[in-house]
């Protein structure tokens, strides 16, 4: 007996994925263009700018003849952060703003005389983010982290100071330097960078970061990254908590007095071998809120490629830093401009054409 031959029908998810569905709340899926006009990018990159060269003057321009700078500092800056947020090399995004003309305007790039946009190549993209250097980008975080603060997006009241390892490119990095790897890595040593990071728990996002060789010890930087938040962003926080790589007396104290506020860290017996009259500063439960920021490098450093980028240089390494650190702060004012508190840590939920190639 033959049977009969069944007719072709579309795919049937089973019941669990339309559970799934209605109980995960629903994507905003904002646009560059949206995301440039309605956050004033352009407005924010051009105080950037601005503050970078008071603080870091530019080199003395180029004497007489060669050809006229044609992009703005503070275009190819938006061009860069718009890059990292969409995860685009030089090229994609020249071909981007090629197709798309009313982006490329919202940008600040210039029209040639027959009213079209020009549109920087990959190697001018490239070559002018190396001529600027690091300081309009480590700006533009500043007065990114600063919007957010004024939003209400970070509280600031129960910081956490952790550092994660960034592998350089090639070996031959002339500003890399091999240290100890954390327990979790493979290798016991690795080649490369740290970045130290300021993050504010309840938020579960950055407020400062400092990047050094891998061979740098992790102790002093914990006063630098507190005291640069305090002064940029008039903070006063009630907890601090860290591991015991940044165990001190002496940081101790200065958290106690300075800032008023309460260390928790735990002790560490290679540094203090006497502990008689030492004050318990962290108990297990205390110490275990210290996860938001490994979950945060988590969420930050694979997605965004930053546990290895493919860049060379301390300058290359701190403009990759400073961008996917503002690119996350970006997704979190936009979510909150639109109302949903509940993404301000879902880029792929917040960002439009960005969740099919995730």
């Amino acid at each position: 007996m033959v049977p009969a031959p069944c007719v072709p029908t579309a795919a049937v998810p089973p019941p669990a994925y339309h559970r799934a569905q209605r109980q995960q709340p629903a994507a905003l899926h904002v646009s560059a263009l949206w995301l440039v006009t309605h956050l004033h990018l352009l407005a924010l990159c051009r105080l950037a700018v601005q503050a970078a060269h008071r603080r870091c003057p530019p080199p003395l321009p180029g004497g007489p003849g060669g050809r006229p700078r044609t992009y703005s500092e503070e275009s190819l800056l938006l061009l860069a952060l718009l890059r990292t947020l969409w995860r685009l090399s030089y090229a994609d995004m020249r071909d981007w703003l090629r197709d798309w003309p009313e982006l490329a305007r919202a940008c600040g790039l210039p029209r040639e005389r027959a009213g079209r946009v020009r549109v920087p190549s990959p190697s001018q993209q490239w070559k002018r983010a190396a001529a600027a250097g690091a300081p309009p980008f480590e700006m533009l975080f500043v007065l990114a982290a600063r919007e957010a603060l004024r939003a209400g997006l970070l509280r600031a009241r129960d910081l956490v100071i952790d550092s994660a390892p960034i592998l350089a490119w090639r070996r031959r990095d002339p500003d890399a330097a091999s240290g100890h790897a954390p327990a979790q890595h493979p290798t016991p040593f690795l080649r490369g960078y740290r970045v130290h990071t300021l993050l504010c728990r309840a938020a579960g996002l950055p407020l400062f970061f400092v990047v050094a060789p891998a061979n740098a010890h992790d102790a002093p930087f914990a006063r630098l990254l507190l005291t640069w938040a305090v002064r940029l962003y008039a903070l006063r926080p009630c907890v601090i908590r860290m591991d015991a790589a940044y165990w001190g007396l002496a940081l101790i104290h200065w958290i106690h007095t300075a800032l008023g506020a309460v260390a928790v860290l735990p002790w560490n017996p290679k540094r203090q071998k006497n502990r008689d009259c030492l004050p318990p500063t962290w108990t297990a439960t205390e110490l275990g809120k210290r996860s938001a920021i490994e979950r945060f490098f988590a969420r930050v450093f694979r997605p965004f490629g930053l546990q290895r980028p493919p860049v060379c240089g301390w300058t290359a390494v701190v403009q990759r830093v400073a961008l996917t650190y503002t690119a996350t702060l970006v997704v979190a004012l936009a979510a909150h401009h639109q109302g949903r508190p509940d993404l301000i840590r879902s880029p792929k939920r917040v960002l439009a054409h960005l969740w099919e190639a995730a």
